[in-house]
């Protein structure tokens, strides 16, 4: 994800609630600028950042650039892994930079379920879609119990925004 306005990620930021003690998880293969903006943003917020990053040379980066950082958690994290719920973790927020063309929206949407707490967020900045994209990524979400599906097409110039919610109740 390459933005070079800070107001468009201003703009993104604004979905999440600025409180304490927070959980926000970021999947990401790449480096790009959400990291350390959200590590700020968790820092101002006293919460906690955990950054799942999919690719081994992108972890090691990452692992030394935060080393001596607060806030931010760098977890070495393969998405093939049967579950994704890690020590009994929930999230308020999880954010995910993939490349959605490789991996499998469904597989993905159901690991994530058990890690996002009850009424938590979980947002993807995808490449620009057209109707027929945006209408199989509301599907998707909705199959997989996930509800208040948004599609946001006016922050970025090259990424369309997806925000679903977990409610209670809903799905296994």
């Amino acid at each position: 994800m390459k933005t070079s306005d800070p107001k468009q990620v201003t703009e993104l930021l604004e979905i999440i609630q600025s409180k304490p003690g927070q959980r926000i998880v970021h999947f990401s293969h790449t480096e790009n600028e959400l990291t350390p903006i959200l590590r700020q943003v968790s820092q101002e917020n006293d919460s906690s950042y955990y950054l799942y990053c999919t690719e081994k040379t992108f972890y090691d980066r990452a692992k030394e650039v935060y080393k001596d950082a607060s806030h931010i958690r760098v977890v070495n994290f393969n998405t093939a892994r049967p579950r994704y719920l890690i020590q009994g973790i929930e999230y308020d927020y999880l954010i995910a930079t993939l490349d959605f063309r490789e991996e499998d929206k469904a597989t993905f949407l159901e690991k994530c379920y058990p890690i996002i707490r009850t009424g938590g967020n979980i947002i993807f900045l995808v490449s620009n879609t057209n109707t027929q994209m945006r209408d199989e990524w509301q599907r998707v979400l909705e199959e997989q119990y996930y509800v208040s599906v948004n599609i946001i097409d006016n922050i970025f110039d090259d990424f369309d925004v997806i925000v679903a919610r977990r409610m209670h109740g809903w799905g296994d």
